[in-house]
Formats: C-alpha cells, sequence, structure tokens
C-alpha cells in the first residue's frame, strides 16, 4: 500500500508535468473506475467461486510485474503516455476481482459484533499507510524522481504476494462451482434483483451513483487543482497527508469508541451533510492553511459517515451471492465517479477547477441530505445489533 500511495502521486506528477493536461489526469484517474463500473458485477460472481487465497496473490504477482516494467521504462527514458494508460488499464483489471476477494474475506475474518470497530481498524492502518506515503512521496519525487517510485511499487507488490501465501483464507460457499458464462450472468442478475427488491438499497444507489457523479471527481484531480491554487508538488503531498490524518483520527475514534446503533446513525447522517460545506470552503481560500484546516473537517466527516455505513451494509449481505452484490453496488457507485473524474478533467480545462468542485459539491447537498435522513435509512442503520452480530433487516 505503501508503493501504490507514492506511485500514484509520482505518475500524475509525471502525467500532468509531461503533458500540462488536466483532462488527461481525468482520463487516467477514471480509467480504473470505469473498469470497476463495467466488469465488477460480473467479476464478483467469479470471485464467489474461486479460492480467493491465490486469486489475492496472483493479483499482486501482477501488479508487481506490471509497475516493475514501467519503473524500467520510465529509466530507460521510454516511457510515454499510452504505455501509462495501458498499465493503468491492466492494473485496474486486477483490481476489479481483487477488491471483492479483500472484502468479504474482511466479513469472514473480523467478528460480527465488532464490523465497525474492526473496520476502523482495518481502515486505520491504511490511513496510516496513506500519511506516511504521501508525506515522503513528494520529497521523493523532487529527490530520486518518477522511476525509482515506479520500481519500488513493483518490488513491494511482489513482497505482498510472498507474505500473502501464509493467510489463511475461509471457503465461501459457491467456493469450486463452476465458472460460466451464463453462470455468471445469473448470478450478476440475481444480485441487481435483490438489490432492487430490497427498500432501502433502492433508495442508497441511485443516491450514491449521484452523489458521486457530482462531487468524487475532485478526488481525482487534486495534484491539478493544488497547482492551480499555486501550491507545490510538496504541499500537494502534505495535503494529502492531512486528508489521510483525519480518515486516520475518524476510524481511531470510531474503533475506539462502541457507539450504540442510534449514536452510530447520527454520526454518521450529520458527517455525511457536514463533508460538504467543508468541500466547499476549501476551494474558495487561497491560504494553504485554511485549505488544510477544511480538507482535514472534509475528510474527517466523512470517514465518519462511510465507516459506519459500510459496516452496515456489509453485515446486511447474504452470504450466498455477497461478492456479486457488493461488485453491483460497486459498479453504480464508482460509475459514478469514474464519470465525474472525466467530466471534471474536462471542465477544468475551460474553467477554475475551484468553481468546478464548488458548484459540483453544493449540487449534491441536496441529495446528500434526503439519503442520509430517509426513514429507510435511518432504519437500515439501526436495525441491525451489535451483540448477536446478525442484521435486522427493515422491509
Amino acid at each position: 500500500m505503501i508503493g501504490d500511495v507514492m506511485y500514484s502521486i509520482a505518475i500524475g506528477y509525471w502525467v500532468y508535468e509531461a503533458t500540462g493536461s488536466s483532462a488527461l489526469m481525468g482520463i487516467m484517474s477514471s480509467i480504473s473506475m470505469f473498469v470497476t463500473m463495467f466488469l465488477s458485477p460480473f467479476c464478483g460472481s467469479i470471485v464467489d467461486k474461486c479460492n480467493r487465497k491465490w486469486l489475492i496473490v496472483g493479483i499482486d504477482v501482477l501488479q508487481g510485474v506490471i509497475m516493475f516494467t514501467v519503473g524500467v521504462l520510465a529509466y530507460l527514458d521510454a516511457l510515454n503516455v499510452p504505455i501509462v494508460l495501458a498499465a493503468a488499464f491492466i492494473a485496474a483489471f486486477g483490481g476489479v476481482f481483487y477488491s471483492p476477494a479483500i472484502s468479504t474475506l474482511m466479513i469472514d475474518i473480523i467478528p460480527h459484533s465488532d464490523m465497525v470497530r474492526g473496520q476502523s481498524i482495518y481502515s486505520g492502518t491504511s490511513s496510516i499507510i496513506n500519511l506516511v506515503g504521501s508525506a515522503f512521496s513528494g520529497a521523493m519525487v523532487a529527490f530520486f524522481g518518477v522511476p525509482l517510485i515506479v520500481v519500488i511499487n513493483g518490488i513491494s507488490n511482489l513482497y505482498s504476494a510472498l507474505t500473502e501465501l501464509f493467510v489463511r483464507v475461509p471457503k465461501t460457499v459457491g467456493e469450486k462451482e463452476p465458472v460460466t458464462v451464463k453462470g455468471v450472468f445469473t448470478d450478476s442478475l440475481a444480485a441487481a434483483k435483490s438489490i432492487l427488491s430490497d427498500g432501502c438499497l433502492r433508495i442508497f444507489v441511485p443516491c450514491a451513483l449521484l452523489i458521486n457523479l457530482l462531487a468524487a471527481g475532485t478526488l481525482a484531480l487534486v495534484l491539478p487543482f493544488c497547482m492551480e491554487k499555486g501550491f507545490s508538488v510538496d504541499m500537494y503531498g502534505y495535503l494529502i497527508s492531512i486528508y489521510s490524518a483525519a480518515c486516520l483520527l475518524a476510524v481511531l475514534m470510531l474503533g475506539i469508541i462502541k457507539l450504540n446503533p442510534k449514536t452510530q446513525f447520527w454520526f454518521m447522517s450529520i458527517g455525511f451533510t457536514l463533508s460538504v460545506p467543508c468541500m466547499i470552503a476549501a476551494c474558495f481560500f487561497k491560504s494553504f492553511v485554511l485549505t488544510c484546516v477544511f480538507v482535514f473537517a472534509f475528510a474527517f466527516s466523512n470517514c465518519v459517515g462511510n465507516t459506519i455505513f459500510n459496516a452496515a451494509m456489509m453485515l446486511a449481505l447474504p452470504e450466498q451471492n455477497r461478492s456479486a452484490i457488493l461488485g453491483v453496488f460497486q459498479s453504480a457507485s464508482v460509475g459514478g465517479s469514474a464519470l465525474s473524474a472525466l467530466a471534471y478533467g474536462f471542465l477544468g480545462e475551460f474553467f477554475p477547477l475551484y468553481v468546478v468542485f464548488a458548484i459540483g459539491s453544493a449540487l449534491s447537498l441536496p441529495i446528500m441530505i434526503f439519503m442520509c435522513f430517509h426513514p429507510r435509512i435511518k432504519r437500515f442503520i439501526q436495525s441491525y445489533s451489535e451483540t448477536d452480530g446478525n442484521a435486522h433487516h427493515p422491509d
């Protein structure tokens, strides 16, 4: 993960320096999202039938080989934008299998009565890594250059694959079932029907799609946003570190304090709603310090909301097609993010990014309020028990 964080900053800097185009930045950022949007519903079904351990190990090996190759090409001064985009596509193809495998494995490993705290600890570890990686990656780009950072990322993926050989992964209900084209489409259709038949998810999925469409593009274009404000690449790294530190603080709070379901609902609703005006405020301040303050507030409140909701949703998923449902859900959510990154990138060619960011965030606020305070969402969050670990799902 440290290698991935450093790579994302280094390769983004390389693309922006080589082309100066925010549109191309948006395209590069959206490749992974579009792959996820189109393939997640089908890949989730395949993951349900595969040995997750060898799937995870194999994908890390693939990522390592790709990153190492890109790094060598960068050393030879043979790296170009098409190669970077191709590498992003191949890496995204592996990631679309990796994500549901890891997510469902977390559900099997974490005791259900501690799902919020367990996911908070996992997210906290990730946030620490993002914090450290982001803080030093800007300086490493300046001192060591992009090629070395890309090679380090390749080595880190290969090392990860080696250590994952020792992980004990529980079998899924459908493991070793034959994977057929007809079966994958049938499973994906059944997963979509499961979401549509759920009164709460029928509200949440389109709302999540619209919110991501309107606001998620900001996260894909933070680098050109910082450059537009006159910040240096080091400041960009520090800003990402501030974002990670806020997420770390949020998940540590949720990991240490065990909240009852009613309190969790209010933390989720206030966190989601408060994050929007904080993001808008961060857009309009030219001061680096004030920008950091509001980015911290945005990241903290948004992370609180996401952590609580994700834990509740995980417990409500049926075991037999858990990955398939997650795939359909992720497809809708990431689809909005992909279109948002693409749209923001092209709009950034004609308008200041801070204006685009602020308008998109403002438009997402009414949808956010509707989603958070709808009675069905409230019952959904408050309907599972943290004492017996069983989700008592509302109609």
